[in-house]
């Protein structure tokens, strides 16, 4: 568990440390070399944290906290369901690609088989669950979509924009990611059966 808050130091810390996990990789980027970037003592990391792989979980848990936060407000400001899926799979694309090397890491480390990120990557995997199962099922209810098991389907859409990401990141970014939202938005709401608005 992270510990005392002492000025930005902590803040600057996860910062550095997303941006070089992101760049070398987790296990190629030392604590001394996130502390050089963060401007800080090598020994202050470990007032903040008590290992690498706690601050690795406190930029996961940083990033995903923004990046649901602003998904939830985008689909807050819309009505109809069929435009709540696509604003949230566009406002998902616009983030990885504004925050590359989060989204690099997002990718490769969640995969890892600690507990500690297992605890992270379940978490922030039911947050956006939990989003789209509720648009979904309020596509079901309104007649928009086709009567479907709500909680596969959301996987589906999840795991799809999962894998969209993957791609985008494999190709090391050569195109624009949030271009694809649609294709992607479209691919899905044709699979639930939603009637094209009008």
């Amino acid at each position: 568990m992270a510990r005392k808050r002492v000025g930005n130091k902590r803040e600057r810390i996860i910062a550095a440390a997303g941006r070089l996990f992101g760049e070398r990789g987790y296990h190629n980027t030392t604590t001394a070399e996130i502390a050089e970037a963060a401007g800080v003592a090598a020994g202050t990391i470990y007032i903040y944290f008590s290992s690498k792989e706690e601050l690795l979980v406190a930029v996961f848990e940083e990033f995903l906290s923004e990046h649901m936060e602003r998904l939830r407000a985008a689909v807050a400001g819309e009505r109809e369901p069929i435009t709540k899926i696509r604003v949230l799979l566009k406002q998902g694309c616009q983030l990885m690609e504004d925050n590359p090397e989060s989204a690099k890491i997002f990718l490769s480390q969640l995969r890892q088989s600690t507990d500690m990120i297992k605890m992270v990557a379940k978490r922030s995997s039911r947050a956006y669950l939990d989003i789209i199962e509720s648009i979904i099922a309020e596509g079901v209810r309104n007649g928009v979509c086709r009567e479907v098991d709500v909680h596969i389907a959301a996987t589906m859409l999840f795991g799809s924009f999962q894998m969209v990401v993957y791609d985008w990141v494999a190709s090391d970014r050569t195109y624009s990611l949030v271009a694809k939202a649609d294709d992607l938005a479209t691919f899905v709401l044709d699979g639930i059966g939603c009637a094209p608005m009008t």
